[in-house]
């Protein structure tokens, strides 16, 4: 099998990651991924048509790349001739024209000859070739003194040549100088030119200043009527002085209006200081007690907050309209409160519809976001795949967990739970649309966790954004709905480590606790996993296919510590059959979403 183009990038690649002492001929061979399909005559080859290549070029070589190339000539030379093979007179004659190619590079470049390179590089390459395939002897003393006569003659060459180049350095030298006493020459003309310019212009502005000067001193005059005209309208202005003094009373009364509203407008900003603190306490006293109006009131005063039960009250009810905050029974100080986690069950069954006769249907898997804020890097990355879904008709993205990274939930802290709000409130807001794009979100056990501060962020985004579809959380079921019935279903989940013995390994998921999960997870949903094409997984931060086994994993999208990616899903239906296989297609994450290979996926019964 012969390198093809992308072999040789690849191998030119492999040379410049490792030193010499560092390549072996099964090395490379695994790099491509070609072991025993590439021949050492081929390798051979293609370093002594690198060799020549780069004598060709008409710039400066890596004289430290070259060699170790050349190196690697007398190598597989050895090799090749320990084991027998044997190597053509072609080849053979490239080897052997290594130095007068050199020699001819540097008469090209007209650039000194590296001694070192030639003598411990070029020549013991060419001696230790000539040693093993030593060159057929010539016995004929004139066809010796022809030789001889061409070696000669391209002495001569070579040094004609180089007298040439100096020709040319020394008349480039003088056309530089010339063209140098060319633009100082233009550059006086130019001086000369504009100093006359400056001259008449100098004329001409002495004339307009005189100009000027006559006509200031009739303006002098028309000033001076002026204010002669001016000082009898003063003495005519006398009688609205009254006038001036209950004006600037009106303006003091303004005054006094002002300075009251803005001590309302301070005394506003004190009292929203003064509710934010209380509802601060509120709300780290309710995470983990329950406590009534009264007992709220006497914590507030200890912390230097004094208030009402009717303003108690109120902030109560604010804080119900976005956390989750239990009325309990009654006690002596009335009813209690607790905030509480919401109500967060597994999903059940997506429905995808799909047209009557539909070939295949494309979606996109991305999972584990962990959103921490949203900055540019993360909006772009969102810009990113919605570009890439609306150029290649997806509609769908299936997001497997884990949207949010959300801080901490434990200690549960006010400061915390509102940071996590924030975060679900600028998502709301900053997260880029796409028309007819949708993106369906499974809650992960960051979610959960963000939960415990009284709300529920995937419902909460969800309910704000069209575009956005909550699927519930750690499972749901897929399905495609045609107008004649289910054309197939597979699964997505995101497990939570705590429910399942789930180990993960430098190979993801262990087989025998991923099938105990499994076998669990359909007993408890009361369904046949063949029921289901594929289960495929977020959580695990891999990218993996265990087809024999019916499930994959999705990589992370934005998490830096893992390999990013997203995978592009194709599901082709067939009439009778349903789902009659899946092509994936792993992503790779940089500027945009580049696809690194398909794998074609089709179900075995009875796993």
């Amino acid at each position: 099998m012969a390198l093809t183009g992308v072999d040789k990038i690849k191998l030119n690649k492999y040379l410049k990651e490792h030193a010499i002492d560092d390549i072996y001929y099964y090395d490379m061979c695994d790099y491509l991924g070609k072991r025993g399909k590439i021949a050492d005559h081929e390798f051979l080859d293609y370093f002594t048509d690198c060799v020549l290549a780069e004598f060709r070029k008409d710039s400066k070589i890596s004289v430290k790349h070259v060699a170790k190339i050349i190196s690697l000539v007398g190598n597989f030379a050895g090799w090749m001739h320990e084991e027998g093979s044997v190597i053509s007179e072609e080849t053979l004659d490239k080897i052997r024209s290594f130095d007068s190619f050199y020699d001819d590079y540097l008469v090209r470049n007209v650039m000194d000859c590296d001694t070192e390179f030639r003598e411990h590089c070029i020549l013991e390459v060419l001696e230790k070739v000539n040693g093993l395939y030593p060159p057929e002897e010539e016995n004929s003393e004139s066809v010796a003194k022809y030789i001889s006569r061409i070696g000669d003659l391209e002495l001569q060459l070579k040094q004609l040549e180089k007298e040439l180049a100096d020709l040319k350095r020394e008349n480039g030298n003088l056309q530089v100088s010339y063209d140098k006493t060319c633009e100082k020459n233009d550059a006086l003309v130019d001086e000369v030119s504009d100093f006359r310019s400056d001259v008449k212009d100098k004329k001409r502005q002495i004339e307009e200043l005189s100009s000027l000067i006559e006509e200031l001193k009739g303006k002098v005059k028309e000033l001076e009527e002026v204010l002669r005209q001016v000082q009898d309208d003063n003495a005519a202005l006398t009688p609205y002085k009254e006038q001036f003094e209950v004006l600037s009373a009106e303006v003091t009364k303004l005054g006094k209006i002002i300075s009251d509203e803005q001590e309302s407008k301070d005394a506003a900003e004190k009292q929203q200081k003064k509710e934010a603190k209380l509802e601060s306490i509120i709300y780290q006293k309710l995470l983990v007690d329950n406590l009534s109006v009264k007992d709220l009131l006497k914590i507030a005063k200890r912390h230097g907050c004094s208030s009402d039960s009717e303003e108690v009250t109120r902030l109560l009810k604010q804080m119900k309209s976005r956390i989750n905050i239990r009325n309990g029974a009654f006690s002596n100080s009335g009813p209690t409160y607790k905030i509480v986690p919401p109500v967060v069950t597994e999903g059940d069954n997506f429905a995808i519809n799909i047209p009557y006769g539909c070939k295949h249907y494309d979606i996109m898997l991305v999972s584990d976001f962990h959103i921490r804020e949203l900055d540019a890097k993360t909006l772009a990355g969102f810009d990113t795949l919605n570009d890439y879904c609306t150029k290649n008709g997806i509609n769908l993205i299936l997001n497997l967990g884990d949207f949010y990274q959300g801080i901490s939930a434990r200690p549960l802290e006010y400061i915390n739970a509102i940071g996590n709000y924030k975060i679900v409130e600028q998502s709301i807001k900053s997260i880029p649309k796409a028309d007819g794009l949708y993106h369906a979100v499974l809650g992960g056990n960051h979610e959960r966790n963000i939960a415990e501060y009284g709300f529920d962020p995937i419902g909460m985004l969800c309910e704000e954004r069209s575009d956005f579809i909550d699927l519930g959380y750690f499972h749901s079921s897929v399905s495609f709905e045609s107008p004649v019935g289910t054309a197939g279903m597979f699964d997505i989940h995101h497990p939570m480590n705590f429910d399942f013995p789930i180990d993960i390994d430098e190979d993801g998921l262990s087989v025998g606790h991923m099938d105990e999960y499994l076998v669990d997870m359909y007993q408890k949903l009361g369904r046949n996993r063949d029921d289901s094409y594929i289960d495929i997984f977020g959580h695990t931060h891999r990218c993996q296919f265990n087809f024999p086994g019916g499930y994959c994993y999705i990589p992370p999208y934005f998490d830096g510590k893992s390999k990013r990616g997203a995978c592009h899903l194709r599901v082709y239906f067939d009439e009778e059959t349903g789902i009659k296989y899946m092509v994936f297609m792993p992503l790779s994450v940089n500027t945009n979403l580049i696809k690194n290979s398909e794998f074609v996926y089709q179900k075995v019964l009875s796993r």
